[in-house]
């Protein structure tokens, strides 16, 4: 006799989420405004590209420019950098604190003879269905998201689905926090079922060599050592290379650096206006303005002022890319040793599968991919902390030439 229950939940804007919603929209606003205006730098003065439509950048050149006198006249730079770092945390606390957690659904499935009963309640409505227990023919795991205004989709963590074939559709039955968790009670129901376990959204070498886009093979960042017991995979610092690491500081350190950078230009940028257009204003001051026309005199319009400020926020940038950049620089090793495949990780236990006890090598995508050395009888092997879908892809087709050698 089969009696499984769960419960279900989703998620929802609160009270403090939508307050925080215009604060994360602006900063949105802000960041795209800061990445324009670096691909339009990096494009003329590096690429030389010249742009399709020459008046968008006279009109970003128009409004900066007006930003600045206008920041400049009024004193308003440090105003302006404060909200600006005010904004830099928004989004985080838009994802931690702004949403709650309401009940989506309560399950119960039963088993009576060869026959199944289903019992959905939801906040609007209760469903009974009955299922033939032959017509049942998997247990999915497939990972689970949400559309959450303003941030988009989102994982949630992982469903748990009955894929039924008599009438053909799936119910979604519970809902995990973590991968292994939704694989010990998907593999439980499996077994009581005694229908497969699969994994839902995951490619195996052949879907992958079908589906990978043209251009350069991806970088060597998986090392194939062999010894005289065993053969190793080993991903080391040195594999990962400085195009990961300023990818990484892109994403997590290029706001603060803008924020930085932004303080400077504003403050020697708005000051030369100011000396220029002052006059016409109707101001008297300044009226003279000193020049350095050396090289490191032009180097410093550019560059951050160093006062303590700067100097916390350009440390900050880089240590905001080093914290997001950590898990693609952790040292990884994939060593087959025998009959067991084995994961080794620094400060983690270690997982070792049997060999013959995996029954697929899987990529599963995404912003954070993963590959995973499937096993319905056991916990899975997951390796993840990966640069991107070019490093899983890589390994994936290393670890199946490895399991091929291994077999043959």
């Amino acid at each position: 006799m089969i009696a499984f229950s769960a419960t279900v939940r989703g998620a929802r804007r609160n009270g403090l989420g939508l307050l925080l919603t215009p604060l994360v929209l602006l900063r949105r606003s802000v960041q795209g405004l800061a990445l324009a205006l670096e691909r339009m730098i990096w494009r003329e003065l590096v690429e030389d590209e010249v742009p399709a439509n020459p008046l968008v950048s006279l009109l970003a050149f128009l409004l900066f420019s007006g930003l600045c006198l206008l920041v400049s006249l009024q004193g308003a730079v440090g105003y302006v950098i404060g909200l600006l770092l005010f904004l830099l945390p928004m989004e985080w606390l838009m994802a931690r604190l702004g949403y709650s957690a309401p009940l989506q659904r309560r399950v119960q499935l039963q088993s009576w003879g060869d026959r199944l009963r289903l019992f959905v309640d939801t906040p609007g409505c209760s469903e009974r269905l009955e299922l033939d227990r032959a017509a049942i023919t998997a247990v999915v795991i497939r990972q689970a998201s949400v559309q959450l205004p303003p941030l988009g989709e989102r994982p949630l963590g992982w469903d748990l689905v009955l894929a039924v074939a008599d009438p053909a559709g799936e119910h979604l039955l519970a809902r995990a926090a973590s991968f292994s968790g939704a694989w010990q009670q998907a593999h439980t129901l499996a077994a009581d079922l005694g229908v497969p376990l699969r994994l839902a959204g995951a490619l195996d070498a052949r879907q992958l060599a079908g589906s990978r886009p043209a251009g350069p093979q991806p970088d060597d960042l998986w090392r194939l050592e062999r010894g005289s017991s065993s053969t190793r995979l080993i991903r080391s610092r040195r594999g990962v290379g400085a195009a990961q690491w300023w990818r990484s500081f892109a994403e997590q350190g290029s706001y603060l650096l803008f924020v930085a950078v932004l303080n400077t230009v504003m403050v020697k940028y708005g000051g030369f206006l100011v000396w220029m257009f002052g006059p016409r204003l109707g101001l008297s001051e300044p009226t003279t303005l000193v020049l350095d026309l050396s090289l490191p005199g032009l180097l410093s319009l550019a560059l951050p002022e160093w006062t303590v400020v700067q100097a916390m926020l350009v440390v900050a940038a880089l240590g905001a890319a080093g914290v997001g950049s950590y898990r693609q620089w952790i040292p990884q090793e994939l060593s087959l040793m025998g009959d067991q495949l084995r994961l080794r990780r620094p400060g983690q236990p270690s997982r070792q599968l049997p060999l013959r006890l995996i029954t697929g090598v899987l990529l599963l995508g995404g912003n954070d991919p993963r590959v995973i050395l499937w096993s319905e009888r056991r916990p899975p092997i997951v390796v993840d902390g990966l640069s991107g879908e070019r490093e899983a892809a890589e390994l994936l087709e290393k670890l199946v030439a490895l399991l091929d050698q291994s077999v043959g």
